[in-house]
């Protein structure tokens, strides 16, 4: 009869004691719980910022496509310099001088991306080119303007994305 009040009183105490161990799991759980939507939170915002940032490389990608076509476009650029009050609405302007300046021009809105490019002429090149190796050691010199288009992307609470390019068009001379 002893024996079996002692196996009813061990059993008591194993039944606090699982219990202990139960809420301890349940507590460790809750832990790791917590981290894991920590953790995929966090991947949220990763993505969503690197899909922002894509959107933003492509417009500004796009601005500089305009720019480059614009300035194709203006043929009197390549014979004539610019001057500050060229810097207007054709955003071709002498070198960078004011952020405020007027030679900030809107570019295209992709997926609800404003961008903005600047076309700054940056004076006259001279390189030396070769002659297609007709006649080796033969040199040729070409002059012609140099332009530097800078696009930004410029949207508010967006990713900023500022991109440059160098357009050089050789004249040579005959």
């Amino acid at each position: 009869m002893s024996r079996r009040f002692q196996s009813h009183s061990a059993m008591r105490r194993q039944q606090g004691i699982s219990l202990l161990v139960v809420l301890l799991l349940l507590v460790v759980m809750s832990v790791l719980g917590v981290a894991v939507l920590r953790s995929s939170a966090l991947q949220e915002r990763m993505s969503a910022n690197l899909r922002d940032r894509s959107l933003a490389t492509q417009a500004v990608e796009s601005a500089l496509d305009t720019a480059r076509a614009n300035l194709d476009a203006a043929t009197k650029w390549r014979t004539t310099v610019p001057t500050a009050a060229d810097c207007t609405s054709n955003g071709v302007c002498p070198s960078y001088t004011d952020e405020g300046s007027a030679g900030w021009v809107n570019g295209p809105t992709l997926r609800g991306v404003a961008t903005q490019y600047w076309i700054e002429y940056l004076g006259e090149n001279s390189t030396a080119m070769e002659t297609n190796g007709v006649i080796p050691g033969s040199e040729t010199t070409n002059r012609g303007p140099m332009f530097r288009i800078t696009a930004r992307s410029n949207s508010i609470g967006r990713a900023l994305v500022v991109l440059q390019t160098d357009v050089i068009y050789r004249n040579p001379k005959l």
